[in-house]
């Protein structure tokens, strides 16, 4: 492969500017706040006991963990307890040991290694989110690029080995990697099917055969630890057909943002016509398979992906097909390819360049300001706190990681432990938790402590069913404390409000 021929500035003294540019933009997504379903799964990794808890559906909030991930997050709570920055950054270190080899895969290049991190840092605020994540999504992302590693592995030495014994390891860490490992598998039978039979080797189709019974196992046993999150949510993850492609649309979009989806459908495109073989080649052919995969799964209904942060695995196939893209089309001798792939790397400078000017004007890309919120509830005097269902997971988190919260009294209603329920009884569940959290009211002036809901601007309707309730009391309320997705409201009740 050609060395694309680029403005002659040695990569070896941009290579460090690049490490230190996303390093800074890794540092800061760590000190984000905990989110709603972080604190959720972080309240069963901290009950986990023994051997066998680990083993079974977790405990509360009817959270679900591959096994080893949550082994992971154990031992690094072990070692750093509750405070938030190093919990991260041991995820985010644990990503970059997995992403590593794709170093690798760039290094026939003379500027791979800078066009890749260049894409990783105009997406650091999407996909690299999930690499600081405390929770199994870092896993997804990053094995995904193993899988594109091993593919690399498989295509450029021929060794079939890689996908094989990847598509093993990759369905033991996360969920949406089974799909990964199917298609791993499925490759790396066709790749022996055309092979004359005194050339696939027996030692190598015992090792295909035998990693296809551990992914098998791999997804049975999943379905058993996500039983009862897919099962008492079914009426929220399943929607019409069309309703499902405009659900994955969004979902898709989140997790991409708009310049990567423009640069990888270019690119997706554009390699279909000019690469008839070789790794790029092979790669986007992977990437279109699971694709069609991830869109029919979500349309019948075997993979209900809702949320950006259910598909971002996907996003490193795609980055990974626009650099190569890029790398490629600028080292061609057609005009016409050598200037996509210019514009393609300018799409890319420039979602890089936004990225650092967010950062630089201190913007911290999180759900939810927890962190000022729950330092703010520190510091004031005792109180009485009605807790808004959705705040209880972070509450009983930061309780944990800031002692001085333990001297308020909080009224609490979220029923924690998981257990099947009825999921169309779900609504009307938490309405009724609604109006037992007022019912539990201390008197007519009393504070509501929100999180993970914006009372003015709320479209997931949680926050207006508050409050509905509370001006079915005849009562009202105002904001005394605000910040990003949370607040405390002071609620204001008549002698005679309704009971």
């Amino acid at each position: 492969m050609k060395s694309f021929d680029l403005p002659r500035i040695a990569p070896a003294l941009v290579l460090p500017l690049a490490i230190a540019v996303l390093a800074s933009l890794f540092l800061t997504l760590a000190t984000r706040s905990i989110w709603i379903d972080e604190a959720m799964l972080l309240k069963d990794i901290i009950a986990l006991r023994s051997p066998a808890e680990f083993l079974k559906p977790l405990p509360y909030y009817d959270q679900a963990e591959p096994v080893l991930a949550s082994l992971f997050f154990k031992g690094i709570m072990w070692l750093f307890h509750y405070n938030i920055e190093p919990l991260r950054l041991s995820v985010l270190a644990l990503s970059c040991v997995l992403i590593a080899p794709m170093f690798a895969v760039f290094r026939c290049y003379r500027w791979g290694a800078v066009v890749f991190l260049l894409a990783l840092i105009g997406h650091s605020f999407s996909m690299g989110l999930f690499l600081t994540e405390l929770k199994h999504y870092f896993l997804e992302v990053s094995v995904s690029f193993l899988a594109i590693f091993a593919l690399w592995q498989a295509e450029e030495h021929d060794n079939l080995y890689w996908p094989i014994v990847m598509a093993a390891l990759l369905s033991v860490l996360g969920f949406s990697t089974l799909i990964v490992s199917g298609a791993l598998l499925v490759y790396a039978f066709l790749r022996l099917a055309f092979r004359p039979w005194d050339e696939r080797g027996k030692a190598t189709m015992a090792a295909l055969f035998a990693s296809a019974m551990i992914v098998v196992a791999s997804y049975a046993y999943m379905k058993y630890l996500t039983v009862y999150q897919l099962s008492n949510y079914d009426d929220y993850y399943s929607t019409s057909p069309l309703g499902s492609l405009g659900v994955l649309k969004e979902a898709i979009l989140g997790a991409y943002g708009k310049a990567l989806l423009v640069v990888s459908a270019v690119a997706n495109v554009a390699v279909l016509f000019t690469h008839r073989r070789g790794f790029v080649f092979t790669l986007n052919l992977f990437f279109i398979g699971i694709l069609m995969v991830v869109i029919v799964g979500r349309i019948v209904g075997f993979y209900p992906a809702t949320y950006p942060r259910h598909v971002v695995w996907l996003v490193p196939f795609s980055m990974t097909l626009a650099c190569c893209a890029v790398l490629e089309f600028t080292a061609s001798p057609s005009r016409p390819l050598k200037a996509l792939g210019l514009v393609l790397l300018a799409l890319m400078t420039l979602q890089a360049g936004k990225a650092c000017y967010n950062n630089l004007k201190g913007v911290n890309y999180e759900y939810v300001d927890n962190n000022a919120l729950y330092e703010h509830v520190a510091q004031l005097p005792p109180t009485e706190f009605l807790v808004y269902p959705d705040a209880q997971p972070s509450l009983e988190y930061y309780t944990l990681l800031d002692p001085r919260l333990s001297k308020h009294q909080y009224v609490r209603v979220y029923d924690e432990i998981t257990k099947p329920r009825d999921p169309n009884m779900g609504r009307v569940e938490y309405q009724d938790s609604l109006a037992e959290l007022l019912r539990q009211r201390p008197s007519r002036d009393f504070s509501v402590l929100v999180s993970h809901v914006n009372l003015d601007k709320d479209i997931s309707g949680r926050g207006k069913a508050l409050e509905a309730e509370i001006s079915r009391l005849n009562c009202t309320y105002t904001s005394y404390f605000y910040v990003y997705n949370a607040q405390l409201i002071r609620v204001h009740c008549p002698l005679d409000a309704q009971l």
